[in-house]
């Protein structure tokens, strides 16, 4: 292509892109001006989670689902429906309007900023104030729920605990003052000298029932004898019967106290776990702050700039893709033919 023809298209080609912008920023600014200025007001959330450390994807994907949350739940309908309800009660007087929520956590931060977007600065303002009071009411009241609920579970199982040992404690009492010998100390003792005395005892029987057999049927020394013999076996069978009873006694103390001494253990346990579990919700790490409430909402400039630069750009690119059609037309169009010159 020639030089002749490359300088012409260019101008032609300028021309256009530089029309086309100024249509594109003369269209913009009509728009803009057809339209109602928005305000902005911006809050700011510190978010702080309790994770588990295994590996750090699962750190990483841990905290992505805990900032998602408070994301999701701060642009949800519901905290727009509250915060209106607040503002309305808190500012009667105050001209509702349409209000637009965005919440965007910063990069590499626990940092999460709230912008609301609305067409009157002042219910701007008062709206995001009114929505931070609201999410973390809301956050606070799921907390409590959550802890509620743990703790009434366990609550539950204390209360069964603490009946059975006290069910425990009280046979264990009763046991105690039906038996005579109430202690382990106590109970040997009195088995011991049960035992010797039986020991005795039988020996005397032994020694008596050996000289009965050594003695004539006639022997009138063998009544008295006799007499003592029945005595001793009578005496051997109550030293019998009371050493049975002793370790039957025995028996039902030991059983009624380790089964007492087994559910206050069971108990005291579930009670100790009780406190922990309300320790770790009372000092959790997992927690959500308002860092900086909503500031004065100021007029959203950044946008119409954004605006007439995209206008701008757009009419340039257009006008240049239209005068670059043009050039080719115009330039590439046969030359008229010329009258021959007289000769």
């Amino acid at each position: 292509m020639s030089s002749s023809r490359i300088l012409p298209r260019l101008i032609i080609i300028l021309g256009c892109a530089v029309i086309g912008a100024i249509i594109g920023i003369a269209l913009q600014a009509l728009l803009i001006t057809k339209t109602a200025p928005e305000f902005c007001s911006i809050a700011k959330l510190v978010a702080g989670g309790q994770l588990e450390f295994n590996d750090s994807i699962t750190w990483r994907e841990q905290q992505q689902d805990f900032y998602g949350t408070i994301i999701e739940t701060v642009e949800s309908a519901e905290m727009s429906r509250r915060a209106l309800e607040r503002v309305k009660a808190l500012n009667p007087d105050i001209d509702v309007s349409d209000v637009s929520i965005r919440a965007v956590q910063s990069k590499g931060s626990a940092i999460i900023n709230i912008i609301a977007t609305g067409s009157e600065p002042k219910y701007t303002k008062h709206f995001l104030d009114a929505l931070l009071d609201e999410f973390i009411s809301f956050r606070q009241s799921i907390r409590e729920q959550a802890q509620g609920q743990v703790l009434q579970r366990f609550l539950q199982a204390v209360v069964a605990k603490q009946k059975d040992m006290e069910d425990s404690m009280e046979k264990l009492v009763k046991v105690r003052a039906r038996v005579k010998t109430a202690d382990t100390v106590s109970a040997k003792s009195e088995q011991e000298r049960l035992a010797a005395r039986l020991i005795s005892q039988r020996n005397q029987r032994d020694d008596l029932r050996l000289e009965l057999k050594t003695m004539e049927e006639n022997d009138a020394a063998r009544a008295p004898l006799q007499t003592r013999l029945r005595a001793l076996e009578s005496e051997i069978q109550g030293i019998e019967s009371d050493m049975q009873r002793l370790e039957q006694d025995l028996f039902e103390l030991r059983t009624a106290t380790e089964k007492a001494e087994l559910d206050k253990g069971a108990y005291d346990k579930l009670f100790e776990k009780v406190e922990g579990i309300q320790s770790i919700f009372n000092t959790s790490a997992d927690y959500v702050a308002v860092q900086e409430r909503a500031t004065p909402a100021f007029e959203n400039v950044e946008d119409m700039q954004r605006s007439i630069a995209v206008g701008a750009g757009g009419g340039g690119l257009l006008g240049a893709l239209v005068g670059l059609i043009l050039s080719f037309l115009i330039l590439q169009a046969p030359k008229p033919p010329q009258i021959p010159t007289a000769i």
